[in-house]
């Protein structure tokens, strides 16, 4: 069900994997980092490579937040585990290099991404809400040529109920009027919908998994589901 069309919405949106590519960098890095290890004799199944690295990256996530470079962190601790500390020390160069193109790499925008931005924004007032480390995220926001769309932009350390009701107050939004669009359940619709805001959920096939969730279709009307990101055009 599409809402009506008024102009002047507050249109709420997620980055990573929404605006451009994220967790299939991630996982690209997870691959180049099992082939170092066996290109410098490491002998391990690279299927055991990445638990170890999932394990890790949650760990860091509770200490140093969403990020390229915590994942980085993540890297290093695995390699920890999964080599002896005579290899470990040799490899740790390679894994930095990894790491530095990784950090670096281009946030380009996903096809259609940039053209429905600028076409949404004449009708109504684009926000961006996604979490993750400030810094960096301001920085890839700043190499997608995205942020001159966006009116406010917050990158809170996690995306719960309480953190859009704090946008909400920040940004002075009135709920009824404003919707939260992103491809996670678990961090961009279900906390959304649950502190008052409607929500439109555009699928990924390469989403990361920590952000799988069952979708929240109770007592709400203000679910949008569609498959692509320049569909909005036809629902806003």
């Amino acid at each position: 069900m599409a809402p009506d069309r008024p102009d002047n919405l507050n249109l709420i949106f997620d980055a990573d994997d929404t605006l451009w590519h994220s967790n299939l960098h991630f996982r690209e890095v997870e691959r180049e980092f099992a082939e170092a290890l066996s290109a410098h004799g490491v002998e391990i199944d690279a299927a055991a490579v990445r638990p170890v690295v999932r394990q890790f990256e949650l760990e860091v996530i509770r200490t140093h937040g969403y990020g390229r470079g915590p994942y980085m962190r993540a890297m290093h601790l695995a390699l920890d585990r999964l080599v002896a500390p005579a290899s470990a020390a040799r490899l740790r160069p390679v894994v930095d290099e990894i790491g530095a193109r990784f950090i670096a790499r281009e946030c380009e925008p996903m096809p259609g991404v940039r053209e429905t931005l600028a076409v949404l924004g004449t009708r109504h007032r684009l926000l961006l809400f996604t979490k993750g480390q400030r810094a960096e995220q301001l920085d890839k926001l700043a190499r997608s040529g995205l942020a001159p769309l966006f009116s406010h932009v917050e990158v809170p350390a996690e995306k719960d109920v309480e953190a859009y009701r704090r946008l909400v107050e920040c940004a002075a939004l009135d709920p009824q009027i404003s919707y939260m669009i992103g491809n996670s359940p678990r961090s961009d619709i279900n906390p959304a919908l649950r502190a008052g805001l409607g929500a439109v959920y555009i699928p990924q096939a390469q989403a990361w998994e920590h952000d799988h969730d069952e979708l929240d279709r109770s007592g709400t009307s203000r679910l949008i589901e569609i498959e692509r990101f320049p569909q909005l055009l036809e629902v806003f």
